[in-house]
Order: structure tokens, then C-alpha cells, then sequence
């Protein structure tokens, strides 16, 4: 009975354990009344009354923790900072764009000697700075207990945070909410709420800016959805519900082909299209272990995902030390190095010199926490050679609901640890953090090592880009890529991976190239990081990649910082065509820049208007040659704003006015301005017809965009 208890992780009363291993168990955003959909609800409560009297029945263990061991120097094991209290259990963190932690756990509530009985929703949140070590109080105001949830950042650095806990009086449920942070504000959104109710769910960044959220959820119904830009949900509703893989969260990151594969921690690789109503098409088995709960995964290089660890989902008697890595591409899956130790409840995270780490974990394949079989030691695999290399020591027992995340420093974040029922019991509550310096960081003993400098970095860089970076050891750097800002939580990073950059070295600078795949970075923020012949990286600096793909007709609505840039992109899907850009914005003047780009990413036409508040700006260019075009509104305060892009063959002429053939373009190689009044270009094989300073203004009732 103690392990059907403990794979439903509730957190504290063993009646919340079995409510939550109900299958009638349903909720939504207000919470849910499982005492109405249990049929024997009585039985099982008088069960839980007699479980909770029986101390044999509890999983009791001594707090048996073993003083740290220390292998040898820095330069070859790495070192630990001291352990330092943290405000809140790190069972969740994101590395957010400005350099700062995001960490959560749950309700203030949940923390006294009642928990979870009060109505109040506002989850335990910090803002961690790993320069100052300092904190700053975020708890969310959008009615949703974050406990559980699935995270991932969105395209322009916001974090999306799919569902949460629903739970009263001990007891744990799905949640429909959808939250939006903005670190650029500080501040959190609920938006549109989930079409199912999920807790445990996965998150995934698409190629094209949106998100899917899969699984997490009891009744699934749908299994899997896609958050859009407009900031509602599209359900796939064919993508089938399949044994297993509608609780907890799945492993799953998209793929270079633009599928989303899931792998994990069930024994099956299926891959699922997101395009309309959706489609899963089922893989082969993943390896040759049944499942591997409580394992993790890293996407470490373009397609390839390693992964590590795991027990049986009940609780097995041991955990797994296999490790494996998946190729994407054909779905097969391959043996690398079995780990030094045995771990189940630890993370992965993917290092700034392209190498993985492993930190925590048990060894006895304990679902949940295992004072005397926890491991301390971390271990480091490397691509080049497949083999793993033990570190010194880490101080606190890491396990369930514990944290690895890399920082832009190159340095790891360790933090977390408890918050459940048996860890209630046997007093594991870790409410701290410690840091790990890999060996990359020191360059004999404990003197830190000389680290190439990255200057001139862009803020933001594009697909099919070439960018410059100066280095002072511009000529020994080996290597150069770009790793995804993390999202951590219950033994897996829904947000990290990482892109190698091809480039070249002139004259103390890199020319760097981007990759021309989007699903091979979806875009958002990521780190760069430029490695040295030594194996010592950069500091990594936060660079933003890339923007949304619009289809024809997609709308976008969202809100904007002041003196911001949003950019989207569509492709033209032919040499001549006609693009209708519509924008609304109820809140303050901007700026609405269109222009066609080329093959070669040179501009081949473009305009900028001024935006009036309260109006509806279309711009249109007709029978452009284009291979696509960026669209891209500007506004000097907050503003929240609405946009739609429209392909056509067919000219919209009773929308053209007369035309002005006065004015003259300006602009050189294709490029045409804003002139005067309206006018035709011809020139390099295509036309452009300028209509009103190609803007036609409408005045259209005031929208109230909410």
C-alpha cells in the first residue's frame, strides 16, 4: 500500500494520497469535490484513518546524512559553495532573461501545522539575483496555486505556466488556470483558461513561437493542446489518449523535424504533430527498461537526447545507473557509459563547456525520499568520449522536488529538496541552496581559470544570421554555441538544449552563423557561451533568437513593454504576393515597420508608419517578391496590441485609391520608404505599389482590448 501511496506524491494526509489515486477524481480553476465523485468515499477514508494510526505503514527513515566527500582540487572535481537558507523550497526555478531565478513551491498555507485548508491560491514565490545573492518576495496574484505545474518561457522571455494544484485540506487535483509572468514588469497575468485541467504537465517550446502542454491530466480531454499567440488554447483533438501518458510529467522536446517527441518516462518514443487537430504516431520502445520513473533527460547536441536513471513507477528496489542516447531523427536509441552511481529523483543539466551534469538522486529507488541511500556525489558526462567522471561532494541530500539549473556564470544552482507526506514525516524539508563550480572554472587547484571574454554581443540575432563577437582569445576558441534558459522541476529540464554555432576567426573577432532551422532552436532567449582550446567557456550572455512564424489569417494579441520591439515573420509561399498586415491598439501610439526579405536576408521592400491610438493601421504590399516578410510594431509605453497578417493572390483593388505619381521612393537595392503620398516602384524583376505612403488609415470604433 506505501508505494501506491507514494507514486500519487500528495503532499502531506494520507487521505489526500488516496483521493488523489482516484480515477473519478475531476477539477477545474475553482477547485473540485471529490467526495461527490467516489462512490466508496467512506471505505477509503476509514482506510486512511486506520493507515495514518499505523506507524509500519508510513515510510520512516533516519536522517542519516553523511558529511560530504571531497575527492581532490577544484581544477579536477569542482567545488561547492556553502549552503545557504532560501525563503522558499526550490521545487521549481527558471532562469529568466535578465540573469535572475524564478523558484516557487506552493501556498503560504500549505506551510503550517493546517495545510492547504484556507482559500487562498497565491503561491510562494522569489526572485532570486545570483550576483548579490539577494531575494525579492513575487508571489503570484492570478488565483492559481503554481504547485506542480508545467513551465517553459515563451518566445519574448515571458514564462507560461500550464495548470497547477487545485487541492484543499491536504488533498492534491489538476488545475485549468493558465499564468503568464513578465520578468520585463515583474508582474503575473491569468489568461484563457486550459480546455482540461492538468497538474504535473510538460511544456514544450515550438519552432514557431507557440506552446504545447501535454499530459497532466486525469481526465483528458483533451490529452494535449497548443497555447497561440493569441494567448487562448487550440485543442488537438486527434491526438489519442494512450495507455500511461496521461498523468505526470511526460519527457518530451521538439524536434529538428518540427514534431514534438515524447520519450519518456514510459518505455515508448511516439512523436506528435501540432499542425491543426494534431496527430501522434507511434515510435519504437525507447530501451529496454519497462519505465524509468524519476529519471532525467538532457537534449544536448541537434536531435540527440541523453538519458539517465529511473526506477519503477511504483517504487522499485533499486534505481537504474543505465544511460542512452535518443536520436531523433530515426527514433533509435543507442548505449552510452552507464553512470558511476545508480540515481532515480535526480537532474540533468546541460553545462556552459556542452558537457552534462548529474547531481542528487537516490540509489534504492525510493519514489520519493531516502535519507540513507541518497547520493551526494555528482557526476559530469562528456559527449567527446561517452564516459562519466565523478566531483567532489555536494553538502544536502537532494531528492524529490529538488533543483539543478545552469547560471549565466557557468556555475550550477543545487537548491531544494522535501515537501510531501513521508517527507514531512522524516523531517527532510531542505529550504536552501548551494552552488557548484564545475572544474571548467579553475585552472590548477583552486585558482580560477583566465575565461574568454565575449564582447559585442547582440541583444538579438536571427535565423540564417551571421553575427560578430570580439574575444580577446578570439583564435583559441574551439567551440561556440547556445544553450536554452531552464526551466527545472521534478527531475527534468523542460527548457534546455543545445545549439552549436558553426564560425570563424578574422582579426580577433568571431563571425558566428545562426542556424537555419528554427525547430532546431525554437525561438526565445538563450545563453551564448564560447569555449576555449582548454575547455574553459565565456560567461554566458543572454542573446534573443529569432521571433514567431505567422501563417496566413493567425492572430496575435498581447501585451508590450514600453520601448519594446515585437517582431513576427511569415513566409511569402511564392515569388509574388500580397500582404495585408492589420494592427489595433486601444492604448498609445507606435510605430509599424513591414519589409519583404530575400533569400539572401537582404530587404527587397519595406515601410514605417506612425500608429494612432484607438484606429485600425492596415498596410499592404501588393505583387512584392519576397521570400518572407517581418513585420515588427514598437511602442514607447506599455501598450497591448492586436495583429493579423494576410497572404493573397488576387490585388485588393477596391482599396487601392488613385495614385500619386509625384511621389518618389527613397531607398536604395530594392528598398522602398515611406514617401509621399502613393506611388509604383519598379525595379529587380518586381513592383511595389506604394498606396498612401503604403498605409491606407481607417477609422474604426475604439476597441477595448481586456
Amino acid at each position: 500500500m506505501t508505494n501506491s501511496l507514494n507514486q500519487c506524491h500528495g503532499r502531506s494526509a494520507t487521505v489526500g494520497f488516496l483521493l488523489l489515486c482516484s480515477p473519478a477524481l475531476y477539477a477545474n480553476g475553482a477547485g473540485y469535490h471529490p467526495a461527490t465523485a467516489i462512490p466508496n468515499l467512506q471505505e477509503m477514508l476509514e482506510e486512511a484513518a486506520g493507515l495514518a494510526a499505523s506507524e509500519e505503514n508510513l515510510v520512516l527513515r533516519r536522517n542519516t546524512q553523511a558529511a560530504p566527500v571531497t575527492l581532490g582540487q577544484p581544477a579536477l572535481f569542482g567545488q561547492w559553495s556553502d549552503v545557504v537558507d532560501w525563503p522558499v523550497i526550490a521545487v521549481h526555478a527558471n532562469l529568466l532573461p535578465n540573469g535572475k531565478v524564478l523558484a516557487w513551491d506552493a501556498t503560504p498555507d500549505d506551510f503550517d501545522d493546517d495545510p492547504h485548508t484556507a482559500e487562498i491560491f497565491t503561491t510562494r514565490v522569489t526572485l532570486w539575483d545570483p550576483i548579490t545573492g539577494t531575494h525579492r518576495q513575487t508571489n503570484n496574484d492570478t488565483n492559481s496555486d503554481l504547485f506542480c505545474a508545467g513551465s517553459a518561457q515563451m518566445w519574448d522571455g515571458r514564462v507560461l505556466f500550464a495548470g497547477g494544484d487545485s487541492g484543499r485540506a491536504g488533498l492534491n487535483g489538476p488545475l485549468m488556470n493558465t499564468s503568464i509572468y513578465d520578468p520585463d514588469t515583474n508582474s503575473w497575468r491569468q489568461v484563457t483558461n486550459m480546455a482540461a485541467p492538468r497538474w504535473y504537465s510538460s511544456v514544450a517550446a515550438l519552432g514557431n513561437g507557440e506552446l504545447l502542454t501535454y499530459a497532466g491530466t486525469y481526465f483528458p480531454d483533451p490529452i494535449a493542446e497548443v497555447f497561440q499567440l493569441d494567448e487562448t488554447w487550440r485543442s488537438l483533438s486527434s491526438v489519442p489518449l494512450t495507455d500511461g501518458l496521461s498523468e505526470y510529467y511526460q519527457w518530451m522536446q521538439t524536434t529538428p523535424d518540427g514534431s514534438v517527441m515524447t520519450f519518456g518516462p514510459q518505455n515508448r518514443i511516439a512523436t506528435i504533430e501540432t499542425n491543426g487537430n494534431g496527430q501522434l504516431t507511434e515510435g519504437p520502445l525507447r530501451d529496454s527498461f519497462p519505465e524509468r520513473w524519476y529519471g532525467s533527460y538532457a537534449m544536448y547536441d541537434v536531435g540527440k537526447v541523453l538519458v539517465t536513471g529511473g526506477t519503477e513507477r511504483d517504487g522499485g528496489d533499486f534505481s537504474y545507473d543505465s544511460s542512452v542516447i535518443i536520436d531523433t531523427a530515426t527514433s533509435q536509441t543507442t548505449d552510452t557509459s552507464a553512470m558511476i552511481h545508480p540515481r532515480s529523483q535526480h537532474n540533468l543539466t546541460i553545462l556552459a563547456d556542452g558537457s552534462v551534469l548529474a547531481t542528487g538522486g537516490n540509489t534504492d529507488g525510493e519514489t520519493l525520499i531516502s535519507l540513507d541511500a541518497g547520493v551526494y556525489q555528482p557526476e559530469i558526462w562528456s559527449p567527446d568520449t561517452g564516459q562519466w567522471r565523478e566531483m567532489n561532494d555536494m553538502q544536502i541530500n537532494r531528492q524529490y522536488h529538488s533543483i539543478a539549473l545552469l547560471l549565466p556564470d557557468g556555475r550550477v544552482l543545487s537548491a531544494g529538496g522535501g515537501y510531501c507526506g513521508d517527507c514531512t514525516q522524516v523531517g527532510y524539508h531542505e529550504q536552501n541552496a548551494e552552488i557548484f563550480s564545475p572544474p571548467y572554472l579553475f585552472a590548477t587547484g583552486d585558482t580560477p581559470a583566465v575565461r574568454p571574454t565575449a564582447s559585442g554581443v547582440p541583444a538579438s540575432i536571427d535565423y540564417s544570421q551571421t553575427f560578430e563577437v570580439s574575444s580577446d582569445q578570439a583564435t583559441r576558441i574551439n567551440k561556440a554555441h547556445l544553450i536554452k534558459l531552464g526551466a527545472v522541476t521534478h527531475s527534468q529540464n523542460q527548457d534546455q538544449r543545445l545549439v552549436p554555432l558553426t564560425f570563424s576567426e578574422s582579426n580577433g573577432s568571431l563571425q558566428l552563423q545562426t542556424p537555419d532551422n528554427r525547430n532546431i532552436a525554437p525561438p526565445g532567449n538563450y545563453l551564448l557561451f564560447l569555449v576555449n582550446d582548454d575547455g574553459v567557456p565565456s560567461t554566458g550572455h543572454t542573446i534573443k533568437l529569432g521571433q514567431p512564424l505567422l501563417t496566413s489569417g493567425q492572430v496575435v494579441s498581447k501585451p508590450m513593454g514600453s520601448n519594446q520591439t515585437d517582431e513576427y515573420v511569415i513566409n511569402a509561399a511564392g515569388a509574388d504576393r500580397n500582404l495585408l498586415v492589420t494592427l489595433d491598439t486601444a492604448d498609445v501610439n507606435g510605430s509599424l515597420q513591414v519589409s519583404g526579405v530575400d533569400n539572401n536576408n537582404q530587404n527587397t521592400a519595406a515601410c514605417s508608419v506612425s500608429i494612432v491610438a484607438g484606429q485600425t493601421t492596415e498596410c499592404m504590399l501588393e505583387n512584392v517578391a519576397a521570400t518572407r516578410w517581418k513585420i515588427r510594431y514598437t511602442s514607447p509605453v506599455d501598450s497591448t496590441y492586436t495583429l493579423t497578417a494576410n497572404l493573397s493572390t488576387t490585388p485588393n483593388s477596391s482599396a487601392i485609391p488613385a495614385i500619386n505619381t509625384g511621389a518618389t521612393p527613397t531607398g536604395s537595392g530594392g528598398v522602398v520608404t515611406n514617401g509621399g503620398g502613393g506611388a509604383i516602384y519598379t525595379g529587380g524583376g518586381w513592383s511595389l505599389l506604394l498606396l498612401s505612403s503604403l498605409l491606407v488609415f481607417t477609422q474604426r470604433r475604439r476597441r477595448n482590448l481586456n
